[in-house]
């Protein structure tokens, strides 16, 4: 079977028992460059082929800009604690689609490889599933947000050659070999030692 097919089946199985009257949300988190977006979007094709309403979610618009989510000193904690707008994100966005299975929220984005602000739209209608993808969203204080916590889960090794290939800064490649040992997954490794998302998570998929 089909991978994602799969994922969309067992998010099905546990939506059949979802008895709130909220949109039932599911979050895909992993390290950096684990494959998080693309599986995501594989998940949402699938449950929209079973007439599902899905609001696929990327938490990456709603990172804060560079000079406050990287810096060198104490680089781990900043962003751990620094990278997404979380309160934003959460009570802008999520908290009302959850309890309304609806929303239009103009707001803004950033373009985090360039630090640009673009207008974000996030327009859905009587949505059944959310799909939330990103990193750090089993931080201990989120996980009651979800009702289903897939992790996607792959090696810092694998991880960042996929994030070499996907750079959008080519050719400067030590530039993301450098965030990534100095920012990123430093930041992860603290995300596992404080949170230990992989026992959180209801599933773990594979994604070497």
């Amino acid at each position: 079977m089909d991978p994602a097919n799969n994922l969309a089946d067992r998010i099905i199985e546990r939506y059949k028992f979802h008895i709130s009257p909220s949109a039932f949300t599911v979050a895909l988190s992993g390290i950096d460059a684990s494959g998080k977006g693309y599986i995501s979007k594989l998940i949402e094709k699938e449950l929209i082929s079973k007439d599902y309403k899905v609001a696929n979610i990327n938490i990456d618009p709603w990172q804060h800009p560079i000079p406050v989510r990287l810096k060198n000193e104490n680089s781990a904690e900043i962003f751990y604690n620094n990278a997404i707008r979380w309160d934003d994100f959460f009570e802008q966005l999520i908290f009302p689609l959850q309890k309304n299975r609806t929303i239009y929220l103009e707001t803004k984005g950033i373009y985090t490889y360039a630090d640009k602000f673009y207008p974000l739209v996030n327009d859905y209608k009587n949505i059944n599933i959310i799909l939330i993808e990103g990193i750090l969203l089993f931080k201990k204080q989120f996980i009651s947000y979800y009702d289903y916590k897939v992790w996607i889960d792959c090696s810092f090794e694998t991880g960042l050659q996929r994030a070499v290939k996907r750079n959008v800064e080519k050719p400067d490649e030590e530039k993301p070999v450098h965030d990534y040992h100095t920012f990123y997954y430093t930041a992860h490794r603290l995300h596992f030692e404080r949170d230990k998302p992989k026992e959180e998570t209801d599933l773990i998929f594979i994604n070497e």
